[in-house]
């Protein structure tokens, strides 16, 4: 993974490596992102903000925007730009074409949507529907390409869906990794982050308070599962997550920055404030497992604060910020937990660890007869977006699962998204998702990720909503997708800007 490529004739004695990271990083402090860079910028700040208050992105037309705006910025990414000249430097050229083909998400991104356009030409089964009865006709097919089914477009699912979700994050996370060349980018697209997190939370706890059981107080949604714009909690709770990872990143890394150059004050306390404001938006959605992995993240970065305070010299210490960090943390602890009802929250805590959570169990059966469906279709798949077409046959094995008080049960995702996408896309899929995390993983080790407030954060908070994953469907959900992968290039780049390689 290299950075965009830059051409330039250099002065004698000038390094050709230290000219391309002056040009990249700014050549200096002062110097103003690049108007391309600019453009950028707000492309992937408007589809990121677009997304979320577009109802998650979970309607057909929004998610035709988002694909619309990931194209958009895209392609403005990959126009050569002209790096002005700087102070005994020379002006130079950008070629992002050439560090977008040297980049394994560009090419594993490029099999992976290629892998979904063969599993929609090439369907196994195809849809019928009479009246109000449906069902899955099986249809020839090449045995020995991947495959998958011919779905009504407008019914949701299949190849064809599913293709226009994961473009638009993949391009939005290619247009990141090419066309935010400057740390002060990142950390402009992560204030952005941060504030729409602030934004959604405070719709949320204005929803709570005042709501009427709609979205936006017009939009009719079930009562019990909506939160903010969001249609499905979970999801609401989740993307909070990830904006609550940026936001203590931010916090971080201004409190670190405030220590070296021994200022008096500095941001940090504000970001920690509206750290606070999102972690009462989790709390108050009721999304228990949102809420946990939010804990857990919460509990990290305390620790880490405390931990960092033994290594800091004593004159540097700040024990009124320290404070601050204790009562913040406290106030949003007490706070959630009176939002939530403390005690019926910790009793269906205390169901959840006992076994005796229902909720959890039927869960825990969709995913025994999804693993048994993934066991029947683990070498091709069967076709993104195919769950719900043909997960009956595997769920009338489980009673709990296949009907409730004479109604039928119908299970658009498995609730653990791991093991459903490992059944929609077969072996090749797996191997390409595992190739994609194994080259994020090394390049955030070979930059050493974990000296950098804010990768640790992004990191974090991208792992625990990966297990969070293993319970719920929270991939599903369009921006909750393109958060994730904005998010993960973010931490990367960050790392790479930091270390300077």
């Amino acid at each position: 993974m290299n950075p965009p490529s830059v051409i330039s004739h250099p002065p004698s004695g000038d390094s050709p490596h230290q000219r391309v990271l002056d040009a990249f990083r700014g050549g200096g402090k002062t110097q103003a992102l690049h108007p391309r860079e600019k453009t950028i910028l707000g492309l992937v700040a408007i589809h990121l903000t677009f997304l979320a208050w577009a109802f998650g992105g979970q309607i057909f037309w929004a998610q035709y925007v988002s694909l619309g705006l990931g194209a958009v910025g895209f392609w403005v990414a990959l126009l050569p730009r002209e790096i002005p000249r700087l102070v005994d430097q020379p002006g130079m050229r950008l070629i992002p074409w050439i560090a977008l083909r040297r980049t394994p998400l560009f090419w594993i991104g490029l099999l992976l949507m290629a892998l979904v356009a063969v599993q929609g030409l090439n369907p196994v089964w195809s849809y019928r529907l009479e009246g109000k009865n449906w069902w899955m006709t099986r249809i020839p097919y090449i045995t020995w390409l991947p495959h998958g089914v011919e779905t009504d477009f407008v019914r949701g699912g299949g190849p064809w869906h599913t293709l226009i979700i994961w473009a638009s994050a993949w391009l939005t996370a290619c247009t990141v990794w090419i066309g935010l060349t400057r740390r002060r980018a990142l950390r402009l697209l992560l204030l952005t982050i941060t504030a729409n997190g602030v934004g959604i939370a405070l719709l949320g706890l204005a929803g709570q308070v005042f709501g009427n059981g709609k979205i936006y107080w017009t939009v009719t949604a079930p009562d019990i599962v909506m939160y903010a714009s969001f249609p499905y909690k979970n999801h609401a709770a989740t993307w909070l997550n990830l904006c609550l990872g940026a936001t203590v990143g931010l916090a971080g890394w201004h409190y670190l920055r405030g220590l070296r150059r021994m200022e008096k004050s500095n941001p940090s306390g504000l970001m920690v404030f509206l750290a606070l404001i999102v972690a009462v938006g989790v709390f108050a959605s009721f999304a228990r497992g949102a809420s946990l992995m939010m804990l857990v993240f919460l509990g990290c970065a305390v620790a880490a604060f405390f931990l960092h305070q033994f290594f800091v010299p004593k004159a540097l210490r700040r024990p009124v910020v320290t404070g601050l960090m204790l009562v913040l943390f406290a106030g949003a602890l007490k706070t959630g937990l009176d939002g939530l009802q403390a005690e019926d929250t910790w009793a269906r805590f205390n169901q959840v660890f006992a076994g005796e959570d229902a909720s959890l169990q039927s869960r825990h059966q969709a995913t025994q007869a999804a693993l048994q469906m993934l066991g029947a279709h683990w070498s091709w798949g069967t076709g993104a977006g195919s769950f719900r077409y043909l997960f009956s046959s595997y769920q009338m094995s489980f009673p709990e699962i296949w009907s409730v008080n004479g109604g039928r049960l119908f299970w658009e995702h498995a609730h653990n998204d791991i093991v459903e996408f490992a059944i929609e896309l077969g072996l090749p899929g797996i191997l390409l998702f595992a190739a994609l995390a194994g080259a994020w993983i090394a390049t955030l080790l070979r930059n050493y990720f974990w000296k950098h407030a804010v990768c640790v954060a992004l990191v974090l908070t991208l792992l625990l909503t990966f297990v969070h994953a293993w319970w719920e469907f929270v991939f599903q959900c369009p921006a909750i997708l393109v958060l994730y992968g904005v998010l993960a290039v973010v931490a990367v780049q960050w790392a790479r800007f930091e270390e300077g390689n």
